[in-house]
């Protein structure tokens, strides 16, 4: 049985995009797959404020995110615009 999934015709296009440019440039540095994961960190924890429902999963899960995304290195500045964003929601539904 195969557990392999298709790729769709834009996934393969980048897929193949990445190849050659491995095989002209020898790979990609550290430090930029790492600024990208520590951003893709950001939106993601964005993400997750906007969903905030205020569950004691959902804070949990919250908290751990913030937490580990502090510790990886996330710009202290997008931690304290996502901090705040989850303060309002947070005093908005206190307030209703």
């Amino acid at each position: 049985m195969s557990t392999k999934q298709p790729v769709t015709r834009a996934e393969a296009r980048e897929l193949k995009r990445i190849d050659e440019k491995m095989s002209r440039e020898g790979g990609i540095p550290h430090e930029i797959v790492r600024r990208e994961w520590l951003c893709d960190m950001a939106t993601e924890l964005k993400r997750m404020v906007k969903a905030f429902e205020r569950t004691g999963r959902g804070a949990k899960d919250l908290l751990e995110a913030l937490v580990f995304a502090e510790t990886e290195g996330v710009d202290a500045t997008l931690l304290a615009e996502i901090r705040r964003e989850l303060g309002q929601r947070v005093k908005k539904r206190r307030a209703a």
